[in-house]
Formats: C-alpha cells, structure tokens, sequence
C-alpha cells in the first residue's frame, strides 16, 4: 500500500462503493477479461497477510473465481513474488481459480508479467494506465459534471482510475482534483460511491500529507457524513468483532509507519490502551 491511508473507518463504504460500481460488469475496455464482478471483499484478513502487506483489492466473479487487482507504481520480480504469495494464501483460504491483474500507475509502460520458478509458472497480467490521456479525460468529465449530466459506466471508470493515467500533474496532485470534481457530481448517490472508489484506488499513491488534504476536503463535503453513516450501518450488519479486527491490523500497520498513538485513536477509534497493547506484541 502507499505512504499513508486513509481513515480505516471508512473501508468498509469503500468496499461497498466498489461492488457498487462494479458489480454485474467486466473491466473489459481495461483489457481486465474475467467473468463480471459480482461483489468486492476485504483483502485484509490476517491469513493473506504478507510481511504486514495485504492485497489490495479481491472481487468474487459471476463465475465462481476470484479476481485479484494490484496497483502498483513500481514493478520488478520482488513485486510479482509478493503477488504470488499473496494468491498462494487466498487459495488456500478459498480453494478457487484466481485471475490477477496489476494496474500500473503513469511512467510504466511495461513491466514484468511472468516468474518462471520452473515446475511453477506464475502470471500477474500488466493493465498500463500509461496509455490514456488523463488532462483530455479529466477536461471531457469536467464539462460534463459542471453540465450537471449524471455519468455514465465508462465515464465512471475513467474517473475512478483518473488519478493513475498518464498527466502533468503529479498523482497525488490529481488525486486530490479528481475528489474534488466528484464533489460536485449533483447525484448523491454517484458522488458518494464514486468518491470511495478514487479513494481506494489513490490510497496506494498518495503520502500522509495529501491524505491529509484529502481529508479536509472530505470534512468540508456530505461525503465524508454519507461514509460515515454507511459505515455504521455495515458494522451494524456485519459484526462488531470483524469491524475491531480490521481496525487493529489497520492500527498496528499505522503504527508501523510511524505515526503517533493519539493519530491512530482519532483514525481508528480504538483507545489508547488498546492500541498500545498493539505495540507490547511486536
């Protein structure tokens, strides 16, 4: 994941914004050939946990199998033996056929695809956003938006995935101006799940200072109150207990990076006692 992430609170409507977005549909005009996605799952359980890592996003598909998308703004063997153990565990864990894609970020036009580890030949399949204009895509979603026009399934992707492609801004510059232009789609719902979905998608690009900003936009906006109020309903649905876990492994990867007991409490929730025990068992 990036430098810093934004509130784990949150995930949960993050998770649910991108099965909303993506659910009974192929990223094919991503080159993402796979059945449709029919739901997005939490890809932090601990027994896919690799050196305090997890995968970045797991969909269940129409077709009974599993798709794995990384996004990435390196590449390298390391990356893909990473990948490897990652799907090693999921398919432990569910005994499934997994199709696993990594989506590179602007400024790689081609990567590594294939570990030959001879009897075990392992394929991560390169999606490049190198290769589409994102100054013309964000003006052409700008005009429409500031139209006030509702967006449309291609148009919706483009935004989710803007702040990777190819541009003169820096990614986590348009990051920030991609949640921004979503802020002022006028329908509640599309401004909602689609400002999880940039969110999710940027997390792996963007440093603690702009999730900073990030955040302070979200505060200014019915977004962040829209998050939130999902939020408490899923846990509501889904379990205390499972919502603490996430919150702990989220706390403790916090604190790995550094940041302060006091941070993590107001991100997370968790108290202070709690989160220090976190660190007694490092």
């Amino acid at each position: 994941m990036g430098n810093s992430e934004i509130p784990y609170q949150h995930k949960d409507i993050i998770f649910k914004s991108l099965t909303e977005i993506f659910a009974d549909r192929v990223l094919n005009f991503y080159d993402i050939n796979t059945a449709p996605i029919v739901r997005a799952e939490p890809a932090n359980l601990p027994t896919i946990m690799v050196q305090e890592k997890t995968m970045d996003f797991v969909f269940y598909l129409a077709d009974d199998s599993y798709l794995h998308l990384e996004f990435q703004s390196t590449q390298g063997p390391e990356e893909l033996e990473r990948f490897l153990e990652y799907d090693i565990a999921l398919y432990r864990k569910r005994k499934k056929t997994i199709h696993t894609y990594v989506v590179y970020g602007s400024g790689i036009s081609g990567a590594q695809e294939v570990l030959n580890c001879g009897s075990i030949e392992y394929r991560a399949k390169g999606i490049y956003m190198d290769r589409y204009n994102g100054d013309s895509i964000f003006s052409d979603l700008e005009q429409k938006i500031l139209r006030g026009s509702r967006l449309n399934e291609l148009e919706q992707m483009q935004l989710a995935f803007l702040p990777l492609m190819k541009s003169m801004h820096s990614k986590p510059e348009r990051a920030l101006e991609t949640i921004e232009l979503a802020g002022m789609i006028r329908d509640e719902a599309q401004k909602t799940f689609l400002t999880g979905c940039v969110i999710a998608i940027s997390d792996n690009f963007i440093d603690q200072e702009y999730t900073r900003k990030i955040m302070e936009v979200l505060m200014m906006s019915k977004v962040l109150r829209a998050l939130e109020e999902e939020a408490k309903d899923m846990g509501r649905m889904e379990g205390r207990m499972e919502g603490l876990d996430a919150m702990r492994i989220a706390a403790k990867k916090l604190r790995l990076k550094g940041m302060s007991v006091k941070e993590i409490e107001e991100i997370t929730g968790l108290s202070s006692e709690e989160i220090q025990k976190l660190d007694d068992l490092n």
